[in-house]
């Protein structure tokens, strides 16, 4: 009793949804092809109107702003940082890479690319030409001229001692001596490099030998610019040694230039263009493109010295480069869709052929992508490196649509051929309407489950996903079926397919382009193959190997995301990138840890203890902290030792003063942010902010990541210091989402898959056919995911994004064959076989076409576009696996009865079309009594 009440209930379900949707798409055919111009008129304009929203159009590069949820801590920390704290210098890295890099042709040849920075010049808003002298970060310099000159002094002062023996004058002298010396200290740009050796003397680089260069990587510690210890050795990359140690060779050396960000010069309006939210003013931003473009220059350098580059800049120009860097493959990919498009919707006929149907049923799909976009970009949602493929997959369903459209055109029985032209597309819409319903609410029902995440850039992927394909299923049900309906007028009337104004004279179509090879293949050959009983065995027995294999490969999928690979490959930053991480792994991930206006007087011991649990920590390699060099500083001043003790706040910035007015402390100063301007001599204003660097060991896997930040927040959070206390590291952005990406991807899929059931569901009106397309969509992601591991792709935003679009796509396959095989009678064999002659063209076109679309992306170098090359490739041959091999032998086993008998009437008879079944039905029974008569002689 319950099972009939459910399929009694089901079945009301089914004649109030599928019904009204037949009828309501019937008489939609019918006024769009009695009035087609009005309809692509309207089409256009509504595109045109939408369009206004590009006005608004914004693109975001921000890792913090697209790919972490904006109330993590990073994201605070961030705000925080560039509030209280922002940053006063961007570096620029120049990577040298050869067999061996120390050799004297080598490192002239670096001198004189650093000659060429430094004569780079850029004009401000005021016509003012600047160079890096004016733009960079500076410092105290005691080299040079100035050593030599102290070095005369310190032998006239203290004759017992070296005076190449370098010592803090601070402590030497009496403070009021060192200070005047201090206030007349030159400052030169900070500019860290092997150079820094030969303190920049031309002289001495024309003379260099190879001897002298590897005799000064042994010897010399000390800048000859700034006359601090420096341990250049960790500016080498893949150093050789001898047997008693000493630097025998090295594949790279590594330069750092510090550039200074001049705040009052800033233009907010450019604020974006750093890439990563920092401000930076319009000279220095200048000044690091004529750099990027100094760099990329390599006419007249050596061939086998590589020069590998980072600006600050470059995350940003790389990253909107990419966004349309493949472009090409993009048009490719259409030139060989349009060519399918055609082959496969007309016939080899000068009548019959369709290219401009074909072409203009792709700009269907751009007017549906210009929809989405400029009505998201009207609400002010960003658009980001991923969304780059939508126009892809607008293609991909636009195109399916197409073909379902147009079978169901070919499939309109003999009888309904002769009716009007008006009534034949109605007919024809309505069953291609339900089908096309079925597949766009399901995928808008996806994405818009998908805009639900935390994610900020896959949130605006989905609701320009769901917009794009709510859009594309109008236009398609819409403009498409009004070009359709000028075409077939067109087609009747025995024009050109191509030039419509020439008409053909006593036109006879040839014999051969009457053949429907696709529509034999699946009726002759594939249906009746497929749907033997041997052959259902063998799928259904490679169907459960298949799943138990993509289960074990699903297992090693691993969970890591970095932002680095939205730059393409054979981009300057990748290269550089890539060699950094080979060649300086021990480098490991550097940070900054930031206080807030903490009482420092009284919270001095907690920093004291702070710096020593970092350093203590397994994940922390180096901690750069100023808190240590004070207290010996100090205690060297002073006789006090200050170490893990409160103090008075007077004392407390005499010392601090003293301190960051010393050699040791100076490179300290603009760690600290004052309430005020920091005077020599004078106690330290209100301390406000503070940092200091640390660097973390290499991590491997996001696993260790993970756990390294998780320790590092509870280090912190257990000093509870009385104010702000946060660390942040660029690569965090990354570490942050890896927490969450895969709880977000089982949110996501989950979600998409109960709205995709819910809605066949609703409008397949039949529990066993909605839960037969669910576990073919189940099976297709289990797969594809599988493929993911075998294919070296890990679980990140990219294929977070292009999973549920597998889901969109591949529940498109199942649920037209499902609904087919709903709408027809007779045996399940029969049923399943009238299916596959009747849709598995239209599936197997789409999926074809959506393969063609981005099949060139396989020679791309963008992750994004080969992360959804690899997805859905796995997509379109599992999907089609599942949908046309799968489903139909599953189906043909224990697949559930067909609608009603009321809801086939309904299907076939709408009361629009009573007047022609009226008159047909007449004639039928005249005919009938005729033959009545004749049999009985009368």
């Amino acid at each position: 009793m319950r099972g009939r009440d459910q399929r009694n209930c089901l079945g009301r379900v089914s004649e109030a949804v599928t019904g009204s949707l037949e009828r309501f798409f019937y008489r939609h055919g019918k006024n769009v092809a009695s009035h087609p111009l009005r309809y692509i008129g309207g089409c256009f304009a509504v595109t045109a109107l939408s369009c206004v929203g590009f006005l608004n159009f914004r693109m975001e590069h921000r890792p913090e702003k697209l790919w972490i949820p904006q109330d993590s801590d990073y994201v605070q920390i961030l705000a925080w940082r560039d509030e209280n704290f922002p940053s006063v210098h961007r570096v620029e890295l120049v990577l040298f890479e050869a067999d061996n890099v120390l050799r004297a042709e080598y490192v002239k040849e670096m001198f004189s690319l650093h000659q060429d920075i430094r004569k780079i010049v850029v004009t401000n808003d005021q016509g003012q030409n600047l160079t890096q002298e004016d733009l960079c970060f500076k410092v105290p310099a005691l080299g040079g001229d100035t050593r030599q000159e102290l070095r005369r002094v310190k032998a006239q002062m203290f004759p017992g001692r070296d005076p190449n023996n370098d010592f803090d004058w601070s402590l030497e002298f009496d403070k009021s001596i060192y200070y005047q010396f201090y206030s007349r200290m030159p400052l030169e740009c900070l500019e860290l490099s092997i150079l820094e050796m030969w303190g920049y003397d031309e002289a001495v680089f024309e003379a260099l030998t190879d001897e002298d260069v590897l005799l000064a990587i042994n010897t010399v510690n000390i800048s000859s610019t700034y006359s601090h210890p420096v341990d250049f050795h960790k500016l080498l990359g893949g150093v050789e040694q001898n047997a008693s140690g000493h630097i025998t060779g090295a594949k790279t050396a590594l330069t750092q230039i510090l550039m200074h960000v001049n705040r009052s010069e800033i233009d907010l309006s450019n604020s974006n263009n750093a890439g990563l939210s920092e401000e930076v003013n319009p000279s220095l931003f200048a000044w690091e493109g004529e750099f990027i473009r100094l760099l990329r220059n390599r006419s007249g350098r050596p061939q086998d010295l590589g020069i590998f580059f980072q600006s600050h800049r470059s995350f940003g120009e790389v990253s909107s480069e990419t966004v349309f860097g493949d472009v090409t493959f993009l048009i490719i990919g259409n030139v060989m869709l349009f060519i399918y498009v055609q082959v496969m919707l007309g016939k080899f006929n000068g009548v019959e052929k369709r290219p401009v149907l074909s072409l203009l049923g792709l700009l269907a799909t751009y007017l549906a992508v210009g929809v989405s976009f400029g009505l998201c970009s009207a609400v002010g949602l960003p658009y980001s490196p991923v969304h780059s493929i939508l126009p892809l997959l607008m293609l991909g369903l636009g195109v399916d649509d197409m073909f379902v459209i147009v079978q169901s055109w070919h499939n309109l029985k003999p009888q309904e051929r002769k009716l009007q032209m008006q009534t034949k597309i109605g007919r024809a819409l309505r069953h291609a309407g339900v089908a096309i319903t079925v597949t766009s609410l399901t995928d808008f029902a996806a994405f818009a489950i998908g805009a639900s995440t935390v994610l900020p850039a896959l949130r605006s992927f989905c609701l320009y996903s769901a917009l794009g394909i709510a859009a594309l299923y109008v236009l398609q049900a819409t403009f498409f079926v009004a070009w359709f309906a000028l075409d077939q007028t067109r087609l009747e009337e025995q024009r050109d397919g191509l030039i419509w104004c020439y008409k053909y004279k006593d036109w006879a179509p040839n014999k051969c382009s009457q053949y429907d090879l696709c529509q034999l293949f699946f009726d002759k050959i594939y249906g009746k193959f497929l749907l033997k009983n041997p052959v259902k065995v063998a799928v259904i027995l490679s169907t459960v190997v298949l799943t138990g294999a993509s289960i074990w490969g699903v297992t090693n999928l691993r969970q890591e995301f970095d932002p680095v690979l939205f730059i393409p490959q054979s981009s300057y930053l990748f290269k550089f990138l890539s060699r950094i991480l080979h060649y300086y792994p021990e480098a490991g991930e550097r940070g900054t840890l930031y206080l807030g206006a903490l009482d420092y007087s009284q919270e001095f011991p907690k920093i004291g203890q702070l710096s020593t649990q970092m350093k203590e920590n397994e994940y922390i390699s180096f901690v750069d902290s100023w808190y240590d060099l004070m207290v010996t500083y100090t205690m060297q001043d002073t006789g006090i030792d200050i170490g893990g003790k409160a103090m008075n706040e007077t004392f407390f910035r005499e010392i601090m003063s003293a301190f960051l007015f010393s050699p040791s402390g100076s490179r300290f100063q603009t760690y600290f942010h004052f309430d005020g301007n920091l005077t020599i001599g004078k106690p330290t204003p209100q301390l406000l902010a503070c940092k200091f660097d640390y660097n973390h060991r290499t991590l491997n896997g996001s696993a260790e990541q993970i756990i390294a930040l998780d320790q590092l927040k509870g280090l912190i959070k257990d000093q509870n210091f009385s104010d702000f206390a946060g660390a942040i590291a660029f690569n965090y952005a990354g570490w942050e989402t890896d927490m969450i990406i895969g709880t977000e991807l089982i949110r996501n899929v989950s979600l998409a898959m109960v709205a995709v059931f819910i809605m066949t569901l609703l409008l397949l009106s039949n529990f066993i056919t909605s839960l037969y397309v669910l576990l073919c969509v189940s099976l297709t992601l289990v797969d594809v995911m599988a493929l993911m591991s075998w294919w070296d792709l890990t679980i990140d935003i990219i294929s977070c994004i292009n999973l549920v679009l597998c889901i969109g796509l591949c529940v498109d396959y199942s649920a037209h064959i499902g609904l087919h095989f709903m709408q027809v009678k007779g045996t399940r064999n029969e049923r399943a076989h009238t299916t596959l002659h009747e849709m598995g063209p239209p599936v197997i076109n789409g999926a074809f076409s959506t393969f063609l679309s981005f099949a060139p992306l396989v020679f791309s170098d963008s992750h994004v576009f080969l992360s959804f090359f690899k997805i859905f490739f796995g997509t379109c041959l599992f999907g089609v696996f599942h949908g046309l091999t799968f489903l139909p032998v599953l189906l043909s086993l224990i697949g559930p009865a067909p609608y009603n008998d009321t809801l086939i009437a309904m299907s076939q008879v709408d009361e629009a079309d009573k007047s022609e079944a009226h008159t047909k039905c007449s004639i039928e029974m005249k005919v009938e009594e005729t033959t009545y008569t004749v049999v009985n002689g009368d």
